[in-house]
This record gives C-alpha cells, sequence and structure tokens, in this order.
C-alpha cells in the first residue's frame, strides 16, 4: 500500500483535488491547507508575498470553498473570493482558537481552522459589502475615541485625588470641576500640575468634540437608511444601535429563531448544567461585545424612563424585572427582548408598535 504523504508544492492538481480549503492571513506570510472530502489533510502551503498569495487565488477552482477566520484582511480577501465564484466563510477568531492543538503557531492555526469548519455549531461571520464596512468604520473610531476620553478623564480624577482632591465619576462633573479647580489659586496645587491637567482637560474636551462629529454622521446614516428608521421604532434602539446592526451584516435568517440571534450576542446565562441538573449562572459575554454593550446601554436609558405610576404592559414587565433582578439584570433581560424585536424586523418591512394598555402584548404594524 503506499504511504500517504502531505503535498506541499503549489500547483493546480493539488488544489483541484481539495474540497475545502483553510487560510491563516497574515500581513506578508499567509500558511495553506486543504482537505478532502473525508477530511484528511492533502495540501500544505507557505506563501511568503502577497502578490504570490493573489496568484494563488486566481488558480483555485470555481467552487472551492475557502475557510479563514476574523482578522484584518479577512473581508478583503473574502470579497475577492467571492468574485471568482468561490464561497467563503469566516469564522470567528475565538471559536477558531477552541480547535487548536498544540503550540501556536500558522501551520497548526491553519490546521484549527480545518477544524473548526467542520463544526456545524459554528456560525461564519457574514461578507461585508464595502459600504458596511465603512460604516463599521465609523463605528470603531468612535468606540476608540469613547475608550481614551474615559481613559483620560479617570487619570485626570486620579491624578487629583493624590492631592486630596475628590471628583466625581461622569462627564457633567469633570466639564463642571476641573476649569473652577484650575481657576482657583486657594486650591493647593503645584503649578506643573495645574499646566498638566489643563492639557489634559483640553485633549478630553477635543475628544468629546470628535465623538459629537461621528456620532452626528451617525445619526444622519440612520436617517437616511429606512431599515434603521425602523429599527429605531423600538424602546431603547437609537441611530447608534441601528447603525451597528445595520454594519454588522447580522444575516438574521441564519438563525432558526429570535431565541437563537440575541444568544449569539450574549445576552443569556452561562450554563453550568449536567444530567438533570441545570445551573444558569451570570451573562455570558459571548459574541459580539460592542452591539452587546450597546443595547444595554440603550436599556439602561430606558429604564430610568420608567414611570412608577404607568400601568403599560411593558412598563409594568420593566418594573416588575427591575424588583426581581435589580436593574443590571432588568437591563440585560431588556436588552435580550429588543434583539429578539430586531431579528423580527430585519427579516420584513413592518415597524415596532407598542400596543395599548389594554393589550398585554406588544405587535408589529405596517
Amino acid at each position: 500500500m503506499k504511504k500517504h504523504t502531505t503535498k506541499t508544492s503549489l500547483s493546480p492538481a493539488d488544489v483541484s483535488a481539495c474540497s475545502t480549503l483553510a487560510v491563516d492571513l497574515a500581513k506578508n506570510v499567509f500558511q495553506v491547507a486543504g482537505e478532502d472530502a473525508l477530511g484528511q489533510v492533502i495540501y500544505e502551503q507557505r506563501i511568503k508575498s502577497r502578490e504570490a498569495f493573489l496568484k494563488f487565488l486566481h488558480q483555485l477552482p470555481t467552487g472551492l470553498t475557502v475557510l479563514m477566520e476574523t482578522g484584518p484582511g479577512a473581508q478583503a480577501w473574502a470579497r475577492q473570493l467571492q468574485q471568482q465564484g468561490n464561497a467563503v466563510r469566516i469564522l470567528p477568531a475565538q471559536r477558531v482558537a477552541e480547535h487548536r492543538s498544540g503550540a501556536k503557531n500558522d501551520r497548526n492555526d491553519v490546521l484549527a481552522i480545518l477544524r473548526a469548519g467542520r463544526d456545524k455549531g459554528i456560525a461564519a461571520v457574514p461578507v461585508k459589502s464595502t459600504a458596511q464596512l465603512a460604516m463599521q468604520a465609523l463605528h470603531r473610531a468612535r468606540q476608540g475615541y469613547v475608550r481614551r476620553r474615559t481613559a483620560l478623564g479617570n487619570q485626570m480624577r486620579g491624578l487629583l485625588l493624590e492631592h486630596g482632591i475628590a471628583i466625581a465619576q461622569g462627564e457633567t462633573s469633570l466639564d463642571r470641576n476641573i476649569p473652577r479647580l484650575l481657576e482657583d489659586a486657594t486650591q493647593p496645587l503645584p503649578d506643573m500640575l495645574r499646566e498638566l491637567i489643563a492639557e489634559l482637560m483640553g485633549e478630553w474636551s477635543q475628544m468629546g468634540e470628535r465623538i459629537r462629529v461621528l456620532t452626528g454622521r451617525l445619526e444622519v446614516a440612520a436617517r437616511e437608511d429606512e431599515t434603521a428608521k425602523r429599527l429605531m421604532t423600538v424602546r431603547g434602539i437609537g441611530p447608534i444601535i441601528a447603525t451597528a446592526v445595520l454594519a454588522k451584516q447580522t444575516e438574521p435568517e441564519r438563525f432558526k429563531n429570535a431565541r437563537q440571534f440575541a444568544a449569539y450576542f450574549g445576552t443569556v446565562p452561562e450554563q453550568h448544567s449536567t444530567g438533570q441538573t441545570v445551573r444558569l449562572g451570570k451573562m455570558c459575554k459571548r459574541g459580539d461585545a460592542y452591539l452587546r454593550s450597546l443595547t444595554i446601554q440603550g436599556a439602561h436609558a430606558v429604564l430610568k424612563q420608567v414611570r412608577p405610576d404607568s400601568d403599560h404592559p411593558d412598563d409594568r414587565r420593566l418594573r416588575r424585572w427591575l424588583s426581581r433582578h435589580g436593574q443590571k439584570g432588568a437591563a440585560v433581560r431588556l436588552a435580550n427582548r429588543n434583539l429578539r424585536i430586531i431579528w423580527v424586523l430585519l427579516q420584513n418591512e413592518e415597524t415596532y408598535r407598542r400596543q395599548p394598555a389594554s393589550s398585554p402584548e406588544a405587535a408589529m404594524d405596517h
């Protein structure tokens, strides 16, 4: 019997024998592995330039499925492959890591992608259009400004606290107290620290202006998009969340029901179950952390506006959640419910309308 050997040379015949090809992407080096219909790895190759990798892609037979993991460049290469007739699946990097065996290196990574591709429980990341990627870029830039501005605010508060000056958390507190503090000559602050805090405060204010500019662009985009306008009819869904959903290209038809769609974003309890014992823990926090965070923030905003004397079914439900699970628990439950509603709205042309107080359920209305 002829002993099987792994092929490592680049030729069209080698690739044509594969049913699935996996690629571990990097900036200039690409590790490739292919398997046949039986799941046997029959092809491996290391490509050391972008030009050679592009030439390699052009040689692929039409109909070959190509697997990648999420990361910089994956979306661009995926669009290139789709244009030439290849099916592409982009797998979440954290789920691919679960299938890695041995040390982390390019070869083990690409083999892990092949194994993850056989896992039917892993939902692939949709391939986005250039417009959706541009929208996503706005969100990422805004998110970066928010993080850096929060870090600057905490840094200023910490530096002042070392001198016995306590500033409350929050944008309003910083904006009101720090300029007044810097102008107060009676405060025991060294001149060097005053200059530093003034510089940090200027940078903090500049970032706030950048956040407002990007927020304005997202609000304009939401007003111009019909789907975003329909999503914003849901309590707790504003232009930031609506445009984030559009940028993510979630493809709700991939999910069997609204429950699975909401679970995809991690707003469900972590399970620690065995046999007949079912244990549910805290929120699992799996999936898209950014969109999950936004929906929970929107839920918190709704909960702050709930009137204690309202007889509306939605408000009664929220008050019941607040009494049983507290502010954070109620926010997670409302975020989960809103994600389920989003799943329905993305698959039709309807808008969300709260039913009158006489009806216990919310409804969709044309």
